[in-house]
Protein backbone atom coordinates (compact mmCIF):
# COMPACT_ATOMS: atom_id res chain seq x y z
CA UNK A 1 0.00 0.00 0.00
CA UNK A 2 1.18 3.49 -0.79
CA UNK A 3 0.34 6.31 1.52
CA UNK A 4 0.63 10.19 -0.15
CA UNK A 5 0.93 12.06 3.56
CA UNK A 6 0.17 15.68 2.22
CA UNK A 7 3.09 18.31 3.59
CA UNK A 8 1.37 21.72 2.04
CA UNK A 9 -1.99 20.98 3.33
CA UNK A 10 -2.15 18.70 5.98
CA UNK A 11 -5.68 19.22 6.40
CA UNK A 12 -6.67 17.43 3.46
CA UNK A 13 -5.40 14.05 4.80
CA UNK A 14 -4.11 11.04 3.72
CA UNK A 15 -4.29 9.47 0.34
CA UNK A 16 -4.10 5.77 0.51
CA UNK A 17 -3.26 3.79 -2.72
CA UNK A 18 -4.58 0.22 -2.83
CA UNK A 19 -4.76 -0.58 -6.55
CA UNK A 20 -1.65 -1.15 -9.19
CA UNK A 21 -2.64 2.39 -10.37
CA UNK A 22 -3.81 5.20 -9.18
CA UNK A 23 -4.61 8.33 -11.31
CA UNK A 24 -3.96 12.03 -10.39
CA UNK A 25 -5.76 14.61 -12.10
CA UNK A 26 -8.04 17.37 -11.02
CA UNK A 27 -11.05 15.57 -11.81
CA UNK A 28 -9.88 12.83 -10.20
CA UNK A 29 -10.96 11.41 -6.71
CA UNK A 30 -10.04 12.69 -4.19
CA UNK A 31 -8.83 16.05 -5.44
CA UNK A 32 -11.80 16.72 -7.67
CA UNK A 33 -13.27 17.61 -3.67
CA UNK A 34 -10.60 20.01 -2.89
CA UNK A 35 -11.00 23.55 -3.26
CA UNK A 36 -10.38 25.21 -6.74
CA UNK A 37 -7.78 27.32 -5.84
CA UNK A 38 -5.76 23.83 -4.14
CA UNK A 39 -6.15 22.05 -7.34
CA UNK A 40 -5.41 24.86 -9.94
CA UNK A 41 -2.52 23.61 -11.23
CA UNK A 42 -3.68 20.28 -11.54
CA UNK A 43 -4.40 18.70 -15.23
CA UNK A 44 -6.95 17.02 -15.97
CA UNK A 45 -4.82 14.01 -16.76
CA UNK A 46 -1.60 15.05 -14.26
CA UNK A 47 0.14 12.32 -13.62
CA UNK A 48 -0.06 8.09 -12.64
CA UNK A 49 1.22 6.16 -9.79
CA UNK A 50 1.81 2.42 -10.07
CA UNK A 51 3.38 -0.55 -8.62
CA UNK A 52 5.26 -3.02 -10.84
CA UNK A 53 7.21 -5.68 -10.08
CA UNK A 54 7.61 -4.78 -6.74
CA UNK A 55 8.34 -0.90 -7.02
CA UNK A 56 6.61 1.68 -7.37
CA UNK A 57 6.70 4.25 -10.21
CA UNK A 58 5.16 8.03 -10.95
CA UNK A 59 4.80 8.99 -14.73
CA UNK A 60 4.12 12.63 -15.24
CA UNK A 61 1.81 12.91 -18.12
CA UNK A 62 2.77 16.03 -19.82
CA UNK A 63 0.99 18.00 -17.65
CA UNK A 64 1.07 21.85 -18.24
CA UNK A 65 2.57 22.70 -14.24
CA UNK A 66 4.42 19.61 -13.79
CA UNK A 67 5.24 17.27 -11.26
CA UNK A 68 8.50 17.34 -9.13
CA UNK A 69 10.02 14.52 -6.54
CA UNK A 70 12.59 15.61 -4.17
CA UNK A 71 12.77 18.87 -6.03
CA UNK A 72 13.81 17.21 -9.35
CA UNK A 73 10.81 17.69 -12.25
CA UNK A 74 9.65 14.35 -13.76
CA UNK A 75 9.24 15.47 -17.56
CA UNK A 76 8.71 12.99 -19.83
CA UNK A 77 10.64 10.16 -17.61
CA UNK A 78 9.39 7.69 -15.37
CA UNK A 79 10.53 8.36 -11.79
CA UNK A 80 10.85 5.08 -8.78
CA UNK A 81 9.19 6.25 -5.92
CA UNK A 82 10.54 5.11 -2.59
CA UNK A 83 9.58 5.60 1.27
CA UNK A 84 9.98 9.39 2.02
CA UNK A 85 10.60 10.90 -1.47
CA UNK A 86 8.37 14.11 -1.52
CA UNK A 87 5.84 14.53 -4.59
CA UNK A 88 4.76 17.45 -6.01
CA UNK A 89 2.46 18.32 -7.86
CA UNK A 90 2.16 21.46 -9.65
CA UNK A 91 3.11 24.48 -6.75
CA UNK A 92 0.38 23.74 -4.65
CA UNK A 93 0.50 20.37 -3.45
CA UNK A 94 3.42 18.30 -1.52
CA UNK A 95 3.22 14.77 -0.39
CA UNK A 96 5.54 12.53 1.58
CA UNK A 97 5.34 9.24 0.23
CA UNK A 98 4.66 6.09 2.93
CA UNK A 99 5.18 2.59 1.40
CA UNK A 100 3.55 0.15 3.77
CA UNK A 101 2.82 -3.26 3.98
CA UNK A 102 -1.05 -3.67 3.17
CA UNK A 103 -2.42 -6.11 5.00
CA UNK A 104 -3.92 -9.28 3.30
CA UNK A 105 -7.08 -8.58 0.98
CA UNK A 106 -10.25 -10.62 1.48
CA UNK A 107 -10.40 -13.06 -1.65
CA UNK A 108 -12.35 -11.99 -4.22
CA UNK A 109 -15.93 -14.23 -5.23
CA UNK A 110 -14.36 -14.75 -8.95
CA UNK A 111 -11.52 -14.08 -10.42
CA UNK A 112 -11.43 -12.74 -14.17
CA UNK A 113 -9.76 -15.16 -16.11
CA UNK A 114 -9.60 -13.59 -19.74
CA UNK A 115 -11.42 -10.80 -21.63
CA UNK A 116 -12.58 -10.99 -25.04
CA UNK A 117 -12.92 -8.38 -27.50
CA UNK A 118 -15.41 -9.60 -30.50
CA UNK A 119 -15.45 -7.71 -33.43
CA UNK A 120 -18.81 -6.02 -34.09
CA UNK A 121 -18.48 -6.23 -37.62
CA UNK A 122 -17.11 -9.40 -39.18
CA UNK A 123 -17.45 -8.48 -42.59
CA UNK A 124 -15.04 -6.17 -41.98
CA UNK A 125 -11.90 -8.54 -41.76
CA UNK A 126 -11.25 -7.82 -37.77
CA UNK A 127 -10.01 -10.81 -35.83
CA UNK A 128 -11.08 -11.08 -32.41
CA UNK A 129 -8.98 -10.04 -29.34
CA UNK A 130 -8.49 -12.23 -26.41
CA UNK A 131 -6.49 -10.78 -23.20
CA UNK A 132 -5.16 -13.35 -20.66
CA UNK A 133 -2.73 -10.97 -18.71
CA UNK A 134 -3.43 -6.83 -18.14
CA UNK A 135 -2.42 -4.16 -18.66
CA UNK A 136 -3.46 -4.40 -22.24
CA UNK A 137 -2.38 -1.70 -24.22
CA UNK A 138 -3.94 -0.34 -27.67
CA UNK A 139 -2.00 0.53 -30.36
CA UNK A 140 -1.56 0.90 -33.63
CA UNK A 141 2.06 -0.46 -33.72
CA UNK A 142 1.22 -3.45 -31.39
CA UNK A 143 0.74 -6.90 -33.92
CA UNK A 144 -3.02 -7.38 -32.41
CA UNK A 145 -3.41 -3.75 -34.80
CA UNK A 146 -0.71 -3.92 -36.92
CA UNK A 147 -1.59 -6.41 -38.59
CA UNK A 148 -4.37 -4.53 -40.71
CA UNK A 149 -1.86 -2.16 -42.05
CA UNK A 150 -1.85 -3.56 -45.40
CA UNK A 151 -5.60 -4.54 -45.92
CA UNK A 152 -6.79 -0.95 -44.07
CA UNK A 153 -3.68 1.22 -43.96
CA UNK A 154 -5.87 4.32 -43.41
CA UNK A 155 -8.07 2.77 -40.74
CA UNK A 156 -5.34 1.74 -38.71
CA UNK A 157 -4.01 5.28 -38.88
CA UNK A 158 -7.41 6.39 -36.81
CA UNK A 159 -5.34 4.79 -33.93
CA UNK A 160 -2.88 6.44 -31.86
CA UNK A 161 0.91 4.65 -30.94
CA UNK A 162 -0.46 4.73 -27.23
CA UNK A 163 -4.38 5.15 -28.05
CA UNK A 164 -6.25 3.29 -24.69
CA UNK A 165 -5.41 0.61 -22.22
CA UNK A 166 -7.11 -1.77 -20.03
CA UNK A 167 -5.99 -3.01 -16.46
CA UNK A 168 -7.54 -4.23 -13.97
CA UNK A 169 -8.86 -2.54 -10.52
CA UNK A 170 -10.35 -4.15 -7.96
CA UNK A 171 -10.55 -7.29 -10.06
CA UNK A 172 -12.22 -5.42 -12.45
CA UNK A 173 -11.51 -4.31 -16.10
CA UNK A 174 -10.92 -0.53 -16.74
CA UNK A 175 -10.28 1.10 -20.09
CA UNK A 176 -8.71 4.86 -19.92
CA UNK A 177 -8.30 6.54 -23.14
CA UNK A 178 -4.25 7.77 -23.26
CA UNK A 179 -5.25 11.07 -25.03
CA UNK A 180 -5.22 9.55 -28.42
CA UNK A 181 -5.98 11.97 -31.57
CA UNK A 182 -9.23 10.40 -32.38
CA UNK A 183 -11.09 9.10 -28.59
CA UNK A 184 -12.16 5.59 -27.36
CA UNK A 185 -15.53 5.01 -26.77
CA UNK A 186 -17.48 2.85 -24.87
CA UNK A 187 -21.61 2.69 -26.23
CA UNK A 188 -20.87 5.39 -28.26
CA UNK A 189 -19.79 7.50 -26.00
CA UNK A 190 -16.29 9.06 -26.26
CA UNK A 191 -14.47 8.83 -23.13
CA UNK A 192 -12.48 12.26 -21.29
CA UNK A 193 -10.02 11.58 -19.30
CA UNK A 194 -11.47 9.54 -16.72
CA UNK A 195 -10.65 5.64 -16.89
CA UNK A 196 -14.31 3.81 -16.62
CA UNK A 197 -15.27 0.36 -15.76
CA UNK A 198 -16.39 -2.47 -18.72
CA UNK A 199 -19.03 -4.59 -18.23
CA UNK A 200 -20.35 -7.79 -20.50
CA UNK A 201 -21.59 -7.14 -23.65
CA UNK A 202 -20.03 -3.19 -23.96
CA UNK A 203 -19.59 -1.85 -27.09
CA UNK A 204 -16.12 -1.00 -27.25
CA UNK A 205 -14.46 1.03 -30.13
CA UNK A 206 -11.28 2.76 -30.84
CA UNK A 207 -10.92 5.81 -33.50
CA UNK A 208 -13.89 5.73 -35.12
CA UNK A 209 -16.97 3.43 -36.84
CA UNK A 210 -14.25 0.55 -37.80
CA UNK A 211 -12.14 -1.00 -34.75
CA UNK A 212 -15.50 -1.78 -32.66
CA UNK A 213 -15.65 -4.51 -30.10
CA UNK A 214 -18.02 -6.28 -28.04
CA UNK A 215 -16.92 -6.87 -24.49
CA UNK A 216 -17.05 -11.16 -23.15
CA UNK A 217 -15.10 -12.01 -19.78
CA UNK A 218 -14.57 -15.19 -18.47
CA UNK A 219 -14.60 -15.74 -14.64
CA UNK A 220 -13.41 -18.43 -12.84
CA UNK A 221 -15.88 -18.70 -10.07
CA UNK A 222 -15.22 -20.20 -6.40
CA UNK A 223 -16.97 -22.90 -6.43
CA UNK A 224 -19.13 -24.15 -3.27
CA UNK A 225 -17.58 -27.64 -3.32
CA UNK A 226 -13.90 -27.29 -2.75
CA UNK A 227 -13.03 -30.79 -4.58
CA UNK A 228 -15.46 -29.61 -8.12
CA UNK A 229 -14.41 -27.04 -9.99
CA UNK A 230 -16.90 -26.06 -12.90
CA UNK A 231 -15.59 -22.69 -15.19
CA UNK A 232 -18.20 -20.81 -16.97
CA UNK A 233 -17.86 -18.03 -19.04
CA UNK A 234 -20.98 -15.41 -18.45
CA UNK A 235 -22.14 -15.10 -20.96
CA UNK A 236 -21.07 -17.87 -23.59
CA UNK A 237 -18.74 -16.44 -26.58
CA UNK A 238 -20.68 -15.19 -29.55
CA UNK A 239 -21.79 -17.61 -31.53
CA UNK A 240 -20.53 -16.56 -35.09
CA UNK A 241 -17.27 -15.27 -33.40
CA UNK A 242 -14.26 -17.23 -35.29
CA UNK A 243 -11.99 -19.05 -33.02
CA UNK A 244 -9.18 -19.43 -36.29
CA UNK A 245 -9.35 -15.80 -36.79
CA UNK A 246 -8.46 -14.84 -33.17
CA UNK A 247 -5.40 -13.03 -31.73
CA UNK A 248 -4.39 -14.03 -28.37
CA UNK A 249 -2.62 -11.81 -26.17
CA UNK A 250 -0.58 -13.70 -23.73
CA UNK A 251 1.70 -11.37 -22.36
CA UNK A 252 0.71 -7.84 -20.83
CA UNK A 253 2.34 -5.13 -21.65
CA UNK A 254 4.25 -2.89 -19.07
CA UNK A 255 2.75 0.09 -17.07
CA UNK A 256 6.15 1.38 -17.99
CA UNK A 257 5.56 1.01 -21.36
CA UNK A 258 2.30 2.46 -21.74
CA UNK A 259 3.39 5.56 -19.47
CA UNK A 260 6.26 6.08 -21.64
CA UNK A 261 5.59 9.50 -23.35
CA UNK A 262 5.36 9.09 -27.24
CA UNK A 263 7.75 10.78 -29.28
CA UNK A 264 6.33 10.15 -32.39
CA UNK A 265 4.58 13.17 -34.12
CA UNK A 266 1.34 14.20 -33.97
CA UNK A 267 0.63 14.08 -37.55
CA UNK A 268 1.49 10.09 -37.28
CA UNK A 269 -1.81 9.65 -35.28
CA UNK A 270 -3.75 10.85 -38.60
CA UNK A 271 -5.38 9.86 -41.14
CA UNK A 272 -3.05 9.15 -44.33
CA UNK A 273 -3.76 11.64 -46.97
CA UNK A 274 -5.17 10.18 -50.20
CA UNK A 275 -3.70 11.72 -53.44
CA UNK A 276 -6.25 12.22 -55.40
CA UNK A 277 -5.77 11.28 -59.39
CA UNK A 278 -6.88 12.65 -62.64
CA UNK A 279 -8.00 10.58 -65.38
CA UNK A 280 -8.15 11.86 -67.69
CA UNK A 281 -4.41 13.55 -67.54
CA UNK A 282 -2.00 10.79 -67.73
CA UNK A 283 -2.02 8.43 -70.50
CA UNK A 284 -0.94 4.71 -69.93
CA UNK A 285 2.57 5.28 -71.45
CA UNK A 286 2.86 8.59 -70.21
CA UNK A 287 2.41 6.80 -66.43
CA UNK A 288 5.01 4.50 -67.43
CA UNK A 289 7.68 7.55 -68.48
CA UNK A 290 6.55 9.34 -65.26
CA UNK A 291 6.90 6.07 -63.33
CA UNK A 292 10.33 5.48 -64.37
CA UNK A 293 11.63 8.89 -63.94
CA UNK A 294 10.38 8.85 -60.45
CA UNK A 295 11.80 5.30 -59.97
CA UNK A 296 15.48 6.81 -61.49
CA UNK A 297 15.79 9.65 -59.52
CA UNK A 298 14.87 7.33 -56.31
CA UNK A 299 17.41 5.59 -57.74
CA UNK A 300 19.94 9.12 -57.73
CA UNK A 301 20.07 8.94 -61.30
CA UNK A 302 20.04 12.48 -62.62
CA UNK A 303 18.88 14.33 -65.77
CA UNK A 304 16.18 14.93 -68.65
CA UNK A 305 15.35 11.31 -70.00
CA UNK A 306 14.65 11.00 -73.54
CA UNK A 307 11.44 9.83 -73.98
CA UNK A 308 12.12 6.70 -75.74
CA UNK A 309 15.02 6.01 -72.65
CA UNK A 310 12.54 6.72 -70.55
CA UNK A 311 9.87 4.16 -71.85
CA UNK A 312 12.95 1.66 -72.28
CA UNK A 313 13.50 2.55 -68.20
CA UNK A 314 9.66 1.86 -67.92
CA UNK A 315 9.30 -1.33 -69.29
CA UNK A 316 11.98 -2.54 -66.89
CA UNK A 317 10.44 -1.14 -64.41
CA UNK A 318 7.08 -2.07 -64.79
CA UNK A 319 8.36 -5.80 -65.39
CA UNK A 320 10.46 -5.34 -61.74
CA UNK A 321 7.22 -4.21 -60.59
CA UNK A 322 5.22 -8.09 -61.47
CA UNK A 323 7.96 -9.59 -60.05
CA UNK A 324 8.32 -8.05 -57.04
CA UNK A 325 4.14 -8.85 -57.06
CA UNK A 326 4.94 -12.18 -58.05
CA UNK A 327 7.84 -12.65 -55.28
CA UNK A 328 5.04 -11.10 -52.49
CA UNK A 329 2.23 -13.30 -53.62
CA UNK A 330 4.47 -16.55 -53.39
CA UNK A 331 5.71 -15.04 -49.96
CA UNK A 332 2.05 -15.45 -48.50
CA UNK A 333 1.21 -18.50 -50.20
CA UNK A 334 1.67 -20.69 -46.82
CA UNK A 335 -0.80 -18.21 -45.13
CA UNK A 336 -3.61 -18.88 -47.63
CA UNK A 337 -3.35 -22.69 -48.11
CA UNK A 338 -3.20 -23.67 -44.49
CA UNK A 339 -6.40 -20.98 -44.10
CA UNK A 340 -7.80 -22.64 -47.04
CA UNK A 341 -7.33 -26.20 -45.38
CA UNK A 342 -8.92 -24.26 -41.86
CA UNK A 343 -12.22 -23.56 -43.43
CA UNK A 344 -12.65 -26.39 -44.82
CA UNK A 345 -11.78 -28.31 -41.70
CA UNK A 346 -9.09 -30.18 -42.72
CA UNK A 347 -7.49 -29.33 -39.40
CA UNK A 348 -4.70 -31.90 -39.60
CA UNK A 349 -3.51 -31.15 -42.93
CA UNK A 350 -3.51 -27.51 -41.95
CA UNK A 351 -1.41 -28.49 -39.10
CA UNK A 352 0.98 -30.06 -41.21
CA UNK A 353 1.84 -27.61 -43.61
CA UNK A 354 1.69 -24.83 -40.85
CA UNK A 355 4.77 -26.58 -39.51
CA UNK A 356 6.84 -27.23 -42.34
CA UNK A 357 6.00 -23.80 -43.53
CA UNK A 358 7.30 -22.35 -39.93
CA UNK A 359 10.39 -24.43 -39.88
CA UNK A 360 11.57 -21.93 -43.05
CA UNK A 361 9.75 -18.81 -41.80
CA UNK A 362 9.77 -19.26 -37.80
CA UNK A 363 9.11 -15.45 -37.37
CA UNK A 364 5.75 -15.79 -39.07
CA UNK A 365 3.17 -14.08 -36.90
CA UNK A 366 0.21 -14.68 -39.07
CA UNK A 367 1.66 -18.28 -40.15
CA UNK A 368 1.99 -18.89 -36.22
CA UNK A 369 -1.56 -17.74 -35.48
CA UNK A 370 -2.89 -20.59 -38.19
CA UNK A 371 -1.11 -22.90 -37.17
CA UNK A 372 -2.10 -23.00 -33.57
CA UNK A 373 -5.73 -22.99 -34.50
CA UNK A 374 -5.13 -25.91 -36.53
CA UNK A 375 -3.29 -28.16 -34.06
CA UNK A 376 -5.77 -27.05 -31.31
CA UNK A 377 -8.49 -28.10 -33.47
CA UNK A 378 -7.11 -31.13 -35.03
CA UNK A 379 -5.88 -32.60 -32.06
CA UNK A 380 -7.71 -31.75 -28.58
CA UNK A 381 -10.84 -33.44 -29.27
CA UNK A 382 -9.64 -37.09 -29.60
CA UNK A 383 -7.23 -36.20 -26.73
CA UNK A 384 -9.73 -35.57 -24.43
CA UNK A 385 -12.15 -38.48 -25.90
CA UNK A 386 -9.02 -40.29 -24.99
CA UNK A 387 -8.63 -38.63 -21.37
CA UNK A 388 -11.93 -39.23 -20.32
CA UNK A 389 -12.07 -43.16 -21.61
CA UNK A 390 -8.62 -43.38 -19.27
CA UNK A 391 -6.80 -44.51 -22.30
CA UNK A 392 -3.78 -42.53 -21.55
CA UNK A 393 -1.13 -44.05 -23.63
CA UNK A 394 -2.97 -43.31 -26.73
CA UNK A 395 -3.29 -39.61 -25.25
CA UNK A 396 0.28 -39.13 -24.23
CA UNK A 397 0.75 -40.65 -28.09
CA UNK A 398 -1.43 -37.23 -29.40
CA UNK A 399 0.55 -35.10 -27.75
CA UNK A 400 4.23 -36.53 -28.93
CA UNK A 401 2.38 -35.96 -32.55
CA UNK A 402 1.21 -31.99 -31.13
CA UNK A 403 5.01 -31.83 -29.79
CA UNK A 404 6.62 -32.68 -33.01
CA UNK A 405 4.66 -30.23 -35.07
CA UNK A 406 5.02 -27.60 -32.49
CA UNK A 407 8.36 -27.90 -32.56
CA UNK A 408 8.96 -24.67 -35.15
CA UNK A 409 6.41 -22.63 -32.90
CA UNK A 410 7.78 -21.75 -29.74
CA UNK A 411 4.74 -20.53 -28.34
CA UNK A 412 2.85 -23.79 -28.56
CA UNK A 413 5.16 -25.16 -26.15
CA UNK A 414 3.83 -24.61 -22.99
CA UNK A 415 -0.04 -25.88 -24.79
CA UNK A 416 1.25 -28.58 -25.11
CA UNK A 417 3.23 -28.89 -22.06
CA UNK A 418 0.12 -28.35 -20.36
CA UNK A 419 -1.40 -31.37 -22.19
CA UNK A 420 1.28 -33.48 -21.09
CA UNK A 421 1.25 -32.65 -17.34
CA UNK A 422 -2.82 -33.69 -17.34
CA UNK A 423 -2.10 -36.40 -18.74
CA UNK A 424 0.54 -37.39 -16.34
CA UNK A 425 -2.00 -36.17 -13.49
CA UNK A 426 -5.06 -37.84 -14.71
CA UNK A 427 -2.92 -40.97 -14.91
CA UNK A 428 -1.40 -41.22 -11.62
CA UNK A 429 -5.40 -40.12 -10.50
CA UNK A 430 -6.47 -43.40 -11.94
CA UNK A 431 -3.68 -45.72 -10.53
CA UNK A 432 -4.31 -44.61 -7.15
CA UNK A 433 -7.89 -45.71 -7.28
CA UNK A 434 -9.47 -42.13 -7.63
CA UNK A 435 -7.94 -38.70 -6.48
CA UNK A 436 -9.76 -38.95 -2.71
CA UNK A 437 -8.57 -42.65 -2.49
CA UNK A 438 -6.97 -42.73 1.29
CA UNK A 439 -2.89 -42.12 1.35
CA UNK A 440 -1.04 -45.69 0.06
CA UNK A 441 1.90 -45.12 2.12
CA UNK A 442 4.85 -42.45 1.86
CA UNK A 443 5.51 -43.31 -1.44
CA UNK A 444 1.61 -41.84 -2.44
CA UNK A 445 1.85 -38.93 -0.17
CA UNK A 446 5.46 -38.06 -1.71
CA UNK A 447 3.77 -38.25 -5.62
CA UNK A 448 1.06 -36.23 -4.65
CA UNK A 449 3.19 -33.55 -2.62
CA UNK A 450 4.80 -33.02 -6.00
CA UNK A 451 2.05 -32.82 -7.91
CA UNK A 452 0.76 -29.93 -5.95
CA UNK A 453 3.88 -27.99 -5.96
CA UNK A 454 4.15 -28.51 -9.78
CA UNK A 455 0.45 -27.13 -9.78
CA UNK A 456 1.55 -24.31 -7.19
CA UNK A 457 4.98 -23.36 -8.93
CA UNK A 458 3.32 -23.26 -12.66
CA UNK A 459 -0.29 -21.56 -11.95
CA UNK A 460 -0.25 -18.68 -13.58
CA UNK A 461 0.94 -21.05 -16.77
CA UNK A 462 -1.73 -23.29 -16.23
CA UNK A 463 -4.54 -20.43 -16.40
CA UNK A 464 -2.60 -19.10 -19.48
CA UNK A 465 -2.97 -22.22 -21.61
CA UNK A 466 -6.32 -23.10 -20.26
CA UNK A 467 -7.74 -19.37 -21.90
CA UNK A 468 -5.99 -20.27 -24.85
CA UNK A 469 -7.09 -23.75 -25.56
CA UNK A 470 -10.83 -23.19 -24.08
CA UNK A 471 -10.94 -20.09 -26.52
CA UNK A 472 -10.12 -22.56 -29.68
CA UNK A 473 -11.74 -25.17 -28.37
CA UNK A 474 -14.93 -24.16 -25.95
CA UNK A 475 -14.99 -28.27 -24.94
CA UNK A 476 -11.45 -28.23 -23.51
CA UNK A 477 -13.14 -26.27 -20.33
CA UNK A 478 -14.82 -29.46 -18.77
CA UNK A 479 -11.31 -30.80 -19.51
CA UNK A 480 -9.71 -28.91 -17.19
CA UNK A 481 -12.15 -28.30 -14.28
CA UNK A 482 -12.06 -32.09 -14.00
CA UNK A 483 -8.13 -31.81 -13.86
CA UNK A 484 -8.63 -28.73 -11.27
CA UNK A 485 -11.26 -30.90 -9.39
CA UNK A 486 -8.86 -33.72 -9.12
CA UNK A 487 -5.87 -31.73 -7.92
CA UNK A 488 -8.00 -30.12 -5.29
CA UNK A 489 -9.18 -33.57 -4.10
CA UNK A 490 -5.42 -34.97 -4.37
CA UNK A 491 -5.13 -31.75 -1.54
CA UNK A 492 -7.34 -33.29 0.53
CA UNK A 493 -6.25 -36.70 0.42
CA UNK A 494 -2.70 -35.34 1.10
CA UNK A 495 -3.76 -34.53 4.89
CA UNK A 496 -4.81 -37.65 6.03
CA UNK A 497 -3.13 -40.21 7.57
CA UNK A 498 -1.39 -42.35 5.47
CA UNK A 499 -2.28 -45.81 5.58
CA UNK A 500 -0.23 -49.19 4.44
CA UNK A 501 0.27 -50.38 1.69
CA UNK A 502 -2.24 -52.41 0.02
CA UNK A 503 -0.67 -55.98 -0.87
CA UNK A 504 -2.56 -57.46 -3.73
Amino acid sequence: MIVLEPLSHPELGAIHIHDNLFAIGRTEPPFDGYAPEIVADLSRRHARVFCENGAVYLADLDSKNGTTVNGSAVKRAIATLHDGDQLGLGSALSYRVQVEQAAAAPQPQARLLGLSLVPEHRELGLQAIVVSEFPFLVSKADDAFARYKQATPEQLNYLSRRHAHIFLKGGLPFVEDLGSTNGTFVNGARLSEHAVALHEGDLLGFGGHHFVYRVSMQWEARAPDPTLTRIGVVPAPVPDADADKTTFVAAADSFLDIFCVDQAPAQDDAPDAVPVQDSEAAQPQDQADSFAAQLLAALGVKGVLGSRRARLWGGGALLLALLLGWSLWRVGAPEREVQALLDSGAYARAAAVASGALADDPGNVRLRSLGTAALLKAYLPAWMASLKAHQFARAAGLVANMKLLARHDPELTPLVGELEWMVRLESFVAARGGAQAPLRGPADAAAIAQILKQWEDDNEAHQRAFVTMASYVPAFRDAYADALSDVRKLALAKGQEPNEPITP
